[in-house]
């Protein structure tokens, strides 16, 4: 198995100062290329990137604090180290070598055994360096083929869900078939199918808008009829669980500008998570109204609540998985899938306390102001 031999690249417009350093540091078997001044030097760096540079600062043309600051603007494989030999004393040549961006500094004339361990310590720095940009690229690569795993199976699993729910609607269509089935199981597969379509959905849609490729269609829409017809789609569920959803009268029609297709979703999810949440033989309340210039969405639940210091993780995607693991709320990808969908439209939600018990999820749309035509 070979083993990896690392490059020098010593810049000196001195032959004997070069030659000293190359012999000095010959023992530990690196590779050695040489550049009689700063020109000479960066364009070897273009030409084979080295691991390590030692370079002198007194030299015609472009002196060493040059060619160390252009060398840092470069972009590199991982962190090349820089070693400034020099002559010069005092501060302000230090204060110059660190700001153009060298790593250490060694005076001349140069003592082999000084030399030969700075540059070992450094070039052990420089294989840290590389080994976490491996790992790095290693996560990244793992990450998108995670992603595209991901993303794969839920393209896959979407066509047998619609299938399911098809088939489902087509034999609850069926009369003598729907008296047959004195269970409700046909309604429950329709019913978990619609579940199971919606988490396949919200992945989608946080995967696109986590890559700014989320788009949306908007125009006019009615909120109010959006939840009539949320809440009609939602009984058989909630009367499952023994509990009413009750729709409260909006005397001005909450209409706003968005994508209806996405906010009928939003409802969904909302109206599911109160659903899920709350004990049988109670009530949760859909109110629509104004504030001001905004319209404004409220679902009220009568269930345990949610503690103070978790009200602002449940919409996060990835706190949630957290939460979860520490005993927390079992929300899924619903809450996050519903402040993505808010915040496109240029709202805010939140998840305040109730007097008594349970819990008010509240949403703010902005409406624009009207133009006379």
């Amino acid at each position: 198995m070979s083993t990896y031999s690392p490059v020098l690249l010593i810049v000196d417009d001195d032959p004997l100062a070069r030659q000293i350093a190359q012999a000095f540091l010959s023992a530990d078997k690196y590779r050695f290329r040489q550049a009689t001044g700063g020109e000479a030097a960066i364009k070897q760096f273009e030409q084979e990137e080295p691991d390590l540079v030692l370079l002198d600062i007194m030299m015609p043309g472009i002196d060493g604090f040059e060619v160390c600051r252009r060398i840092r603007q470069r972009k590199t494989r991982a962190y090349v180290p820089i070693i400034l030999v020099t002559a010069l004393d005092g501060e302000k040549g230090l204060a110059r070598g660190v700001g153009a961006g060298a790593d250490d500094f060694i005076s001349k004339p140069v003592e082999r055994f000084e030399l030969r361990a700075r540059v070992r310590s450094l070039l052990r720095i420089r294989r840290q360096h590389m080994e976490l940009e491996q790992q790095a690229r290693q996560i990244t690569e793992f990450s998108n083929q995670r992603e595209d795993l991901v993303r794969m199976v839920v393209h896959d699993l979407r066509s047998p869900v619609t299938v399911i729910q098809l088939a489902a609607s087509a034999l609850l269509s069926n009369a003598a078939m729907a008296r047959a089935d004195k269970d409700g199981d046909l309604s429950l597969i329709k019913e978990e199918a619609r579940r199971v379509g919606n988490y396949l959905e919200e992945m989608l849609l946080l995967a696109r808008q986590e890559e700014g490729r989320l788009s949306l269609s908007f125009a006019q829409v009615d909120l109010y009829s959006i939840a009539q017809d949320t809440i009609h789609a939602l009984k058989p569920a909630a009367k499952a669980r023994g509990l009413h959803i009750r729709l409260a009268p909006s005397e001005n029609p909450p209409i706003i500008t968005g994508d209806a297709a996405l906010l009928r979703r939003l409802v969904d999810n909302m109206l599911t998570n109160a659903i899920k949440f709350s004990p049988s033989n109670t009530e949760v309340t859909v109110t629509l109204g104004r504030d001001g210039a905004n319209v404004t969405l409220d679902v009220d639940d009568e269930g345990p609540g949610v503690p103070e210091e978790m009200r602002k993780r449940i919409f996060e995607k990835f706190e949630i998985v957290k939460l979860r693991a520490a005993g927390g709320p079992q929300t899924g990808l619903g809450l996050p899938f519903c402040r993505t969908v808010v915040e496109a439209h240029g709202g805010y939600i939140s998840c305040l306390p109730r007097e008594g018990r349970g819990s008010r999820f509240h949403v703010t749309f902005p409406t624009p102001p009207r133009t006379d035509p």
